[in-house]
């Protein structure tokens, strides 16, 4: 019998710990490529739709963020809208004509999904205590809901680097001062 209870207690400490990433709702996963970001302020200074001081802070951004900070994004949008969608799209690139995007799962997030965050150019790993755990990964787009994790987006939500911990948003629920690197490219919609 304790041979059993030895066996039951290895297998409880060597058992893989349940990820909180596993009950974060995926609203599509998928990989994204980018024109150039000179092709993509020429598209959005045509669509007339942003002004001068919008695209000029853009450019600085750019400049301080460096070679990947156009494809390195994070992005909340807080609500179902087509202005919304057509904003974030546009004004993050994702409707360039050199952009292109494959989804590897449809799109599955509805109304009562919102808000949701776009982690492009990372991989959502886990999801614990107002803090979304995200790797690296060129290309990858992953849109989750954070309806369970900050429904009203109030709880100051951070984002970090998995292996690290080192903080990439200090809080993606502010549309003032996410307080996100230099090298990303923040959105909020």
């Amino acid at each position: 019998m304790r041979w059993l209870l030895g066996f039951i207690l290895t297998g409880l400490v060597f058992a893989p710990a349940a990820r909180a990433a596993d009950a974060v709702k995926f609203c599509t996963i998928g990989h994204m490529t980018f024109g150039s970001f000179a092709d993509h302020i020429a598209f959005i200074k045509k669509a007339n739709r942003y002004d001068k001081k919008q695209i000029d802070d853009l450019i600085k951004q750019q400049k301080a963020g460096g070679p990947d900070f156009f494809s390195t994004q994070v992005v909340v949008k807080s609500e179902q809208s087509g202005s919304g969608d057509f904003d974030l799209h546009m004004f993050q690139g994702h409707s360039d004509p050199g952009t292109t995007y494959k989804a590897d799962q449809q799109w599955a997030c509805g109304h009562d999904d919102y808000p949701v965050a776009y982690f492009i150019g990372f991989k959502v790993e886990a999801v614990a205590d107002q803090m979304i755990t995200v790797s690296r990964a060129k290309g990858v787009v992953n849109v989750i809901s954070l309806k369970t994790i900050d429904p009203d987006l109030q709880k100051h939500t951070r984002v970090v680097e998995a292996g690290t911990k080192a903080v990439l948003c200090k809080d993606i629920d502010s549309d003032s001062a996410p307080g996100c690197i230099p090298q990303i490219f923040y959105g909020s919609y």
